[in-house]
């Protein structure tokens, strides 16, 4: 009667993020991340620091700043902070929001799993890697 395992899925994820991950990611993405409120105007992370998480923008905007200039506005369903984490290099960037933002949280050991668990994610990952360390 109960064999079969309905997993979690936050509704905020699911809402914002159906288009860039499937129903497995989002329940793995769940299970192990932290969802954090951020305002407008808030520095999540500091170009030259060490990485120690990697983030999935859920809902709002931030800016991708290197060296004080903005290189970058990304959104909904963006991974940031990957490089870092997996090149165990400090960050080539600083991240700051633009409007109030929704993120999920990965710490090393969670993103790692999320990534072994997710090998679709895992390769998207890889190629974004190659892009912003080139």
């Amino acid at each position: 009667m109960f064999n079969r395992k309905t997993p979690f899925i936050n509704p905020t994820i699911a809402n914002e993020l159906n288009n860039e991950f499937n129903e497995h990611e989002m329940s793995v993405l769940t299970s192990l991340g932290t969802i954090v409120d951020l305002d407008a105007h808030e520095i999540f992370a500091t170009e030259g620091a060490v990485g120690q998480e990697a983030v999935i923008l859920v809902t709002g905007t931030a800016h991708v700043m290197r060296d004080g200039d903005t290189i970058a506005e990304v959104g909904s369903g963006t991974i940031l902070g990957e490089s870092s984490l997996l090149t165990n290099e400090p960050r080539n960037a600083s991240l700051m929001t633009t409007s109030p933002t929704k993120l999920v949280v990965l710490n090393r050991r969670e993103f790692s799993s999320f990534l072994d668990q997710c090998p679709r994610v895992a390769a998207k990952v890889d190629e974004l890697v190659s892009i912003r360390t080139a």
